[in-house]
């Protein structure tokens, strides 16, 4: 009888240490999501996504409160049935489309969007436009989310924000690390799925525990704080500008297989984008994002990058996908010799924040503001009806 007491006190006190445990790993929880709150998910088609109704103050680059609309993109709410009298444009992109350094009013979307009402073809029409970017995104996860998500809201046209300082290694299978991501090769002419995200339900399983972890933040902590203390070896400087995000291999043509096979991948993907948009009715446009380097303002400091790194053309990447749009006759708004112009005649940084090194990372508020108004200008060429190519204003 003892024992059985004993044994019983004994599961009783280990049951009592669990409630414990998790009410502490709970409050933890609670404690790292405030801080550093975490906007992402899991998605069975793209790898992962934003978390519906997510919100939080992000304060690692730049500061601003995020919030998550309830179909899981940055942005109020809308409804998917396009009121009448409305012009809506879809915004695919990376992390420089979700834009969560900024506050929304601040992204280039939200700037793009107020720009346009100026637009005389658009008058009395409202012009919605709908901000689809997703932090690491490739062009074939913006290709799905396009067809699984931005196309349910009818937009009348679909930009595309390609970020090219790391898309291009995004798309290959080869390149790129994060493999929780569906890829695409060429075979045959044709694009045909690869790369163990669609190859194996066992290493899907692995995606969904990394991104799913709302519950079990904790590996959040350690990661975001691993960052912070080793965040100081690796700032990067005026005397070497590199940043590891991006990969310098764009600013010049491919010398290997893996590169070369990286940009086919990446010009058919937005050949097939611009196909599928055409094949609903809408228009596209293709528009080039910028490096940090590209726009530094001191003419110097770009020089010495391109000595250093042995290249010819900081705007090659650009001028490629330019070149694209040329031939197969969709529209390309290529945004870093504009914004370098703006950069140098102004003596300012468009990427950086206080917190962060200025000239690097993502654009900042005034980025952000020229990059709206240089595409509101071109969507508003555009249904002007003015040529492929009609070079937009200069910004103010």
């Amino acid at each position: 009888m003892v024992t059985v007491r004993r044994i019983a006190s004994h599961l009783a006190l280990g049951l009592a240490g669990v409630v414990a445990a998790l009410v502490i790993f709970e409050i933890g929880v609670r404690v790292v999501n405030h801080w550093i709150p975490y906007f992402y998910c899991y998605d069975r088609y793209r790898g992962w996504g934003l978390r519906p109704n997510a919100e939080g103050w992000y304060r690692r680059e730049g500061k601003s409160f995020v919030s998550i609309n309830s179909d899981g993109f940055r942005g109020p709410e809308f409804t998917k049935a396009k009121p009448p009298d409305t012009v809506r444009i879809a915004v695919l992109g990376d992390s420089y489309t979700q834009a969560i350094q900024v506050p929304y009013d601040k992204t280039f979307c939200a700037v793009a969007e107020r720009q346009l009402r100026r637009c005389t073809s658009f008058s009395g029409r409202r012009v919605q436009v709908l901000d689809f970017g997703v932090d690491g995104y490739g062009t074939e996860q913006e290709a799905i989310t396009l067809d699984r998500q931005a196309f349910a809201y009818a937009p009348d046209i679909v930009v595309l924000a390609a970020f090219l300082g790391n898309d291009i290694r995004n798309n290959s299978v080869v390149l790129e690390g994060n493999q929780c991501r569906p890829f695409v090769v060429i075979r045959g002419g044709k694009l045909v799925p690869a790369g163990p995200f669609d190859d194996s339900r066992a290493f899907r399983l692995w995606c969904m525990a990394r991104f799913d972890y709302r519950d079990a933040a904790l590996p959040a902590l350690f990661k975001n704080a691993w960052q912070i203390l080793t965040a100081e070896r690796r700032i990067p400087t005026p005397a070497s500008p590199v940043e590891a995000a991006i990969n310098y291999n764009i600013y010049k043509p491919p010398a290997d297989r893996a590169w070369r096979d990286a940009w086919h991948v990446t010009e058919a993907l937005i050949t097939a984008m611009h196909d599928d948009v055409s094949r609903h009715g809408g228009r596209f446009l293709a528009v080039t994002l910028d490096t940090g380097i590209q726009v530094w303002p001191n003419p110097r400091v770009r020089e010495n990058f391109i000595k250093h790194r042995g290249l010819t053309d900081l705007f090659y990447p650009d001028k490629r996908i330019q070149q694209l749009g040329k031939s197969i006759g969709f529209e390309v708004l290529t945004l870093a010799p504009e914004l370098q112009r703006y950069a140098q005649a102004h003596h300012v940084f468009l990427h950086g924040f206080s917190n962060t090194p200025m000239g690097f990372g993502h654009w900042n508020e005034l980025g952000h503001r020229l990059a709206g108004e240089l595409i509101a200008q071109r969507i508003c060429h555009m249904e002007n009806g003015q040529m492929t190519g009609v070079p937009a204003a200069n910004v103010q």
